[in-house]
């Protein structure tokens, strides 16, 4: 089910929120080690001062998301978000003397991929235009949930497949466009093509 503004912005705010716990954890770290340490080895004071940077950068972005009511402005918050983690697991994973982690998957594309009225790769009218189109092939409504629909996609593959047809191959053709539709329905609902979660 698509999130709302309000669900949107409240798990962003807790997102950048933590965040900011973090860049004051390593300012500290770093604030600990510059003094075990002589202050020049390593450049930990440095650090220090980049950690309170990020912190400050942080805030600022959540400061915007409390002031944000659409989805594009949340969805350019969410962006910048990305930007600083990336510059934080960088400077972080020098001082922990760590290889750099991968930045926590934070699903937004899932969130906003549908926000403005875009649907999966179309934008605006032509996005919602697939989407209605999609439903239409697989004769589910707009509102179906996803299991609804993986079930429906089931239902007419089995029937339609060319071992319940006693090795009839005609139908192939809608097997197609019904996979087709489903596609386009993964990407809408942001269901991971591996796993097929959610």
């Amino acid at each position: 089910m698509e999130k709302s503004p309000e669900e949107i912005r409240r798990e962003l705010a807790n997102h950048i929120e933590r965040m900011v716990c973090r860049c004051q954890e390593s300012s500290w770290f770093s604030l600990e080690r510059s003094l075990d340490l002589d202050w020049s080895v390593g450049g930990f004071g440095d650090m220090e001062e980049r950690f309170v940077e990020l912190d400050r950068l942080f805030t600022g972005l959540l400061e915007e998301v409390f002031r944000e009511t659409s989805r594009s402005g949340l969805a350019k918050i969410a962006r910048k978000s990305e930007f600083l983690e990336d510059r934080y697991e960088e400077i972080d994973s020098l001082l922990r003397n760590r290889p750099r982690r991968k930045r926590s998957a934070f699903p937004w594309e899932k969130f906003f991929r549908m926000g403005a009225g875009t649907g999966g790769k179309g934008h605006g009218a032509q996005g919602v235009d697939r989407l209605r189109a999609a439903c239409r092939i697989l004769g589910v409504s707009e509102s179906s949930g996803w299991e609804e629909i993986r079930k429906k996609v089931r239902s007419l593959l089995k029937e339609l497949h060319p071992d319940m047809r006693s090795g009839d191959r005609s139908q192939e053709g809608r097997m197609r466009e019904i996979l087709d539709a489903y596609k386009v329905l993964k990407e809408h609902y942001g269901v991971d093509r591996e796993t097929g979660s959610q």
